[in-house]
């Protein structure tokens, strides 16, 4: 049985990425992301994806899939847009699966110090939310010697605006209320 999926898409600020969004309906309800085709085993949506040779990777939240494409010059978002969209498309409206079950989400690393937990808390209510909305996520990776280092997925891997965001956003209102953190900085994940 065939449904129709109505999907809109949006820039988000990282070049690289799309938000394809779903209009008439829930995706998942939590994080997931996949960076090759392997990876994607659990998610038969995003093994679609990343077969094409221009996809980096993909992430599904809520009602909204962010690809991700190389940094190929060659390849524009121009030439290639209709192609994923239309995957994206048949995809849902073909009734397949978009997740099997065991599919981890993504989620912050575990830890009971206190500092930790406030850190976590701030992500969770006040960066995520607005790093979700521009097709990406944030998560804490570690905590040390008074350095927070953050994870970026989705449209954040990668943005060359991730800079700025953590020096003029995610900083002072880390460091505003857990003055024990002196420096926050996005590990590894593409990030320069």
């Amino acid at each position: 049985m065939t449904r129709k999926a109505h999907l809109h898409i949006e820039g988000v600020p990282n070049p690289l990425a799309m938000k394809f969004v779903l209009e008439n309906g829930i995706l998942t309800e939590e994080a997931f992301e996949f960076q090759s085709y392997q990876e994607a085993s659990v998610s038969p949506l995003a093994r679609k994806l990343l077969l094409l040779r221009y996809v980096d990777r993909v992430l599904i939240f809520r009602n909204h899939i962010t690809v991700l494409k190389t940094p190929d010059p060659a390849t524009n978002w121009d030439s290639v847009l209709y192609e994923v969209r239309m995957l994206i498309q048949q995809h849902l409206e073909d009734n397949e699966p978009i997740l099997y079950m065991g599919s981890t989400s993504l989620t912050h690393e575990r830890s009971d110090d206190v500092v930790v937990q406030i850190i976590v808390n701030l992500l969770d209510e006040h960066i995520r939310p607005a790093a979700q909305e521009d097709g990406g996520d944030i998560l804490f990776e570690s905590y040390e010697s008074g350095v927070l280092n953050l994870s970026m997925h989705g449209a954040c891997h990668g943005c060359i605006y991730v800079n700025k965001t953590l020096k003029k956003g995610v900083e002072p209102l880390i460091m505003g209320l857990a003055p024990e953190v002196k420096k926050v900085v996005a590990r590894g994940n593409g990030v320069s």
